[in-house]
């Protein structure tokens, strides 16, 4: 992936603004953490600045989203929406590292709601999504261990974006991968390891297998 010094100069420029109103948080609720853990302050001083920078980024995706929607579809590796993807993703991406210690099984959906994910209740996720702003999960929905849920591909130098909606109910097995396009309908099952191509639909209640993933039963 072809990286310009522009790209450079954006995210610096937008780490920096996170990174600064975190440490002003953190500033400003220092007297409290002081007065009431002492020497030991310093210790909730460094999570409230993992927590402050993680918040404030999925609010700087969710207005830089806001102002500029990346819509569906190939982009080359010089167009202006590839460098606005290049930014949203270290943004989100570093933000979310800073939740890692605020990120468990049971909070994971939060953590990707909070960068745009739509969400249902009661869902477990147990791999990546990537591009989470592009997609959509079900109630019910579980997403094993390793899956790769994109909403992104890079090949040939050229950007893919694409929706990816799973439904309730749905099944995606351990070490999966589903790309931009795709939908799987209501408890639909991804055996484990199989690769569902960009733009593939698998109707409800169908599982699929292999790669690239194919009807099975």
């Amino acid at each position: 992936m072809k990286t310009s010094p522009l790209d450079y100069v954006l995210s610096t420029i937008a780490i920096t603004l996170i990174l600064l109103l975190a440490v002003a948080g953190v500033w400003a609720l220092r007297p409290l953490t002081t007065a009431a853990l002492a020497d030991y302050h310093v210790v909730a001083d460094f999570l409230l600045l993992l927590l402050f920078y993680g918040l404030l980024s999925a609010v700087a995706v969710r207005v830089l989203l806001r102002v500029q929607p990346i819509a569906p579809g190939e982009y080359d590796g010089d167009s202006p929406v590839f460098t606005f993807w290049k930014l949203i993703t270290i943004v989100y991406r570093l933000g979310q590292g800073a939740l890692l210690p605020f990120t468990t099984v049971f909070t994971r959906p939060v953590v990707e709601a909070l960068y745009g994910a739509r969400v249902g209740a009661d869902v477990a996720i147990g791999g990546t999504i990537d591009d989470p702003y592009q997609v959509e999960i079900g109630p019910r929905a579980v997403i094993g261990h390793n899956a790769l849920v994109s909403g992104n591909v890079l090949y040939g130098g050229k950007l893919t974006c694409g929706k990816v909606i799973i439904g309730a109910g749905a099944t995606i097995g351990v070490n999966s991968v589903v790309l931009p396009g795709s939908e799987i309908g209501e408890n639909a099952v991804l055996m484990g390891g199989s690769y569902l191509m960009p733009g593939t639909k698998v109707p409800a209640g169908e599982t699929w297998r292999g790669n690239p993933a194919r009807k099975w039963m």
